[in-house]
């Protein structure tokens, strides 16, 4: 058999994390995620706009790649200054502060990843750099000197960690206006002069050289897919059963910040199947798989479980838990926790707290949760109206059941959406009624799936501003959520911030490569939006493929086709568009944007493509 070819390339690598940050967590970590959150969405898509691809962002990390060691080089200085302006106004003890590293080296790559000891010199440089510094290789040296105006400061060659030769190192100073004229000022001083001046600063940088250099590597949030539980109950009627159990371990392993878990929606197609590890890894870009069965037996429930690093293709852990019907919760509860475990992953003390789930005052009303949020998967009306009926008795049963507040919420949205009721508006009122009863429980999960209810109301109904605090609330509480990143990615979108819309939609994809229909749409309008046309139509392709009717996904096709002179593609999806939609109006299409001038870029593309 022949050996697979391994796929090289030259990239910059630009490593960056938070100094001091487990001292941060340690004092505030509510504070601390929602500070880190904020600065995420505005130094993020900076990597884009300097022609970047970000390939992590596990807890208080960046890695990302440039084709260009001068756009990785300036992309850093430009998050530096961002950052130096966003704490001007903070304490000093409360203050983030990235330290960058940059290294220009030979990785290996396949569809999502990359690979090498590249990434490792940038890791270490990182390590080195003073807090809100950054420190570049020789060979990002050689390529920036004469292309940018950034003060450099010789450091000599360094022992690197684990790395097996010494790297020549360069500090890159701060860009200010004068910058410029220092430097070359700096070369018509004496060489003694100057040479203490490089001791003082030498002098002045130690304490914060040396505190990088002993400060560990954090690892890497570990990513994570957990595959549909089998029902061995002997009723494939129970199936919901065992699915509503793995989404429910879903969302509490997602509520770790040191694990990346696949969305339920992401694994449901393996229902049933039997993949390979190399499916799941390449269709999920995850290094574990944790599978398991359901038996429910009268008042028993018996759950299997079992770890497998899907890289090696070993089983690293299994358990069975055991336990009378009421029990189930505290089973879901031991099982995130030990998965953390065997994973080595740290949980705060706020995360201790979140994994566990609220049990309703009586457990019929659990097993109707499950049996409703089934039914609500599917957009059809017969279902939803047997949802919220199965949701009303839950509701007798435990009046507050925060989980089944939630689903109403939903359900009730979903009415409002589709017009199954004569006053949307109702339907509307209704909804953020259940989303609030929910919100007034304290139980994180359900928290989760109201905010996210209570975001999409408020975008649906022009409330831009609330629609993204909700969603960022979400967020926090689940930072694997990718229904709540796909949220914001709309609200970014329709409000101009395009640039981060799209750092939004592309993490919701990270998590569900199967992102909903409205996702496809945000992230590949978004693109369009950008420029991006030929990202714009590769979003588009899979969705539209297994449901070609999906109108404003075909307009969006027609325009971006249009603006790349693709003129026979541009007028098929033209006239799909004017099949599924004989009424479809151009000066009606993207006027939920604020931004005038994007407004305007929509409709010129449809007009292009024949529309």
């Amino acid at each position: 058999m022949a050996e697979e070819k391994v796929q090289r390339r030259l990239a910059a690598i630009l490593a960056a994390d938070i100094a001091g940050y487990s001292r941060l967590m340690g004092e505030d970590d509510v504070a601390t995620v929602r500070d880190l959150k904020g600065h995420q969405a505005a130094v993020l898509p900076l990597i884009g706009e300097f022609g970047g691809r970000i390939i992590d962002t596990a807890g208080d990390g960046i890695l990302a790649e440039f084709p260009s060691a001068v756009g990785a080089v300036e992309c850093a200085t430009r998050l530096q200054e961002v950052m130096r302006e966003r704490n001007r106004d903070n304490p000093e003890g409360r203050r983030m502060q990235f330290r960058v590293g940059i290294n220009l080296g030979d990785v290996i790559h396949d569809e999502a990843r990359i690979y090498g000891d590249g990434i490792n010199v940038a890791a270490r440089l990182e390590n080195i750099a003073e807090p809100g510094g950054i420190c570049i290789s020789e060979d990002v040296y050689r390529q920036i000197r004469d292309k940018l105006d950034v003060p450099c400061r010789d450091l000599g060659a360094k022992e690197l960690k684990n790395i097996a030769r010494p790297v020549h190192v360069y500090a890159l100073g701060a860009r200010t206006p004068g910058a410029a004229w220092r430097r070359k000022l700096s070369f018509r001083l004496r060489p003694i002069v100057v040479l203490a001046m490089v001791l003082a600063l030498i002098a002045a940088a130690a304490p914060f050289l040396w505190k990088g250099l002993r400060k560990p590597v954090e690892a890497p949030a570990a990513t994570l897919a957990v595959l549909p539980f089998a029902n061995q109950s002997g009723d494939a009627k129970r199936d919901y059963f065992s699915d509503g159990i793995t989404e429910d371990i879903i969302n509490a392993l997602g509520r770790f910040s040191g694990i990346r878990v696949s969305a339920y929606n992401a694994v449901r197609t393996y229902k049933g199947r039997n993949p390979s590890r190399e499916d799941i890894r390449r269709d999920l870009d995850v290094r574990y798989v944790v599978q398991g069965s359901v038996r429910q037996a009268e008042d028993r429930v018996r759950v299997g479980v079992e770890l497998s690093d899907a890289v090696k293709g070993t089983l690293l852990w299994s358990e069975r838990y055991e336990g009378s019907g009421n029990e189930v919760f505290e089973i879901q509860d031991r099982v995130a926790k030990d998965v953390a475990g065997v994973l080595a992953v740290k949980l705060t003390a706020l995360e201790q707290h979140r994994v566990a789930s609220k049990p309703p005052e009586r457990m019929e009303a659990y097993d109707l949760v499950l049996r409703a949020r089934e039914l609500l998967r599917s957009a059809e009306r017969a279902r939803n109206r047997e949802a919220r009926a199965l949701l009303a008795q839950a509701l007798q049963l435990s009046p507050n059941y925060a989980e089944a507040w939630a689903a109403l919420a939903a359900g009730e949205m979903q009415r409002a959406l589709f017009g199954w009721i004569e006053d949307p508006g109702e339907a509307v009122r209704r909804a953020e009624d259940a989303a609030a009863r929910a919100l007034a429980v304290d139980d994180p999960g359900a928290n989760a799936r109201a905010l996210g209810v209570l975001g999409s109301l408020h975008t649906f109904t022009g409330k831009f501003d609330t629609a993204l605090v909700e969603a960022d609330r979400a967020i926090e509480l689940n930072p694997s959520d990718a229904s709540a990143y796909s949220l914001r990615g709309g609200v970014l979108m329709w409000t101009g911030r395009i640039a981060e819309s799209i750092a939004a939609s592309e993490t919701a994809r990270r998590y569900d490569p199967r992102l909903s229909s409205e996702g496809v749409f945000n992230l590949a309008f978004a693109y369009y939006l950008a420029g991006r046309y030929r990202e714009s139509l590769e979003a588009l392709e899979t969705t539209l493929r297994a449901e070609p009717d999906l109108v404003f996904l075909q307009a969006v096709r027609a325009a971006a086709a249009a603006q790349l002179r693709q003129t026979d593609d541009a007028h098929r999806a033209a006239e799909q568009v004017r099949r599924l939609d004989p009424f479809f109006k151009v000066e009606l299409f993207g006027t939920r944007l604020v931004n005038a001038e994007q407004r305007a870029k929509a409709q010129e593309g449809l007009r292009k493509a024949g529309l």
